[in-house]
């Protein structure tokens, strides 16, 4: 019944969206990039949007000194953490406190990457201690990597309305990347590739 019940879970995404809590203090608050980050128009799209905006908030509240914007090149052309960048300075982040992750192509490289540029000059071990702050249906899985990248973790959702597809095709990427090794590609592995959002 225990087994028949995760499943339901993994594939409804039911059991996608932690409970609420409080935000302690963190090295850095990593905001997770969207694809594409722009409309066809070049306006930032609405969950990236969203996404860059619940980082900002938590910035604000002065838990962490950096705000991280994580995210590689779009088919597009766009970088995702550069639009984000530029988002967060338009909504009064001094550029001075963001950095950007501009290669990271899916969750695992978010991760892994993220955690690397955190860690640089850093003597081993390097355990830093992040706000992962991503849409409600990716929360769980980016919480996963980030640990098995090394890193201390606290999530933050973003105000993102729930939709089935979105919540449906994160759940079946857990299931097949739960055929391989996937919290060892986040830590040092290979890189992968995921569907883009």
């Amino acid at each position: 019944m225990k087994r028949f019940c995760v499943l339901v879970a993994l594939v409804s995404g039911c059991a996608t969206v932690p409970p609420p809590h409080g935000l302690g203090p963190a090295d850095a608050i990593v905001v997770l990039g969207n694809r594409p980050p722009v409309e066809p128009d070049g306006s930032v799209r609405f969950e990236t949007r969203k996404r860059v905006e619940a980082g900002v908030r938590v910035y604000r509240r002065g838990l962490a000194p950096i705000l991280l914007m994580a995210g590689g090149p779009a088919p597009s052309g766009h970088v995702e953490a550069e639009v984000m960048r530029d988002l967060a300075i338009e909504l009064g982040v001094p550029a001075s406190a963001i950095r950007i992750e501009p290669r990271s192509t899916d969750t695992i490289e978010n991760a892994r990457f993220s955690v690397a540029l955190l860690c640089e000059g850093q003597e081993e071990p390097c355990t830093p201690h992040v706000i992962v702050v991503t849409s409600p249906y990716h929360l769980r899985r980016a919480e996963h990597l980030f640990e098995c990248a090394g890193a201390r973790v606290q999530t933050e959702a973003a105000e993102v309305p729930a939709r089935a597809g979105r919540v449906f095709s994160e759940s079946f990427i857990r299931v097949m990347y739960g055929f391989t090794r996937e919290c060892h590609r986040a830590a040092d592995g290979e890189p992968t590739r995921e569907a883009e959002w």
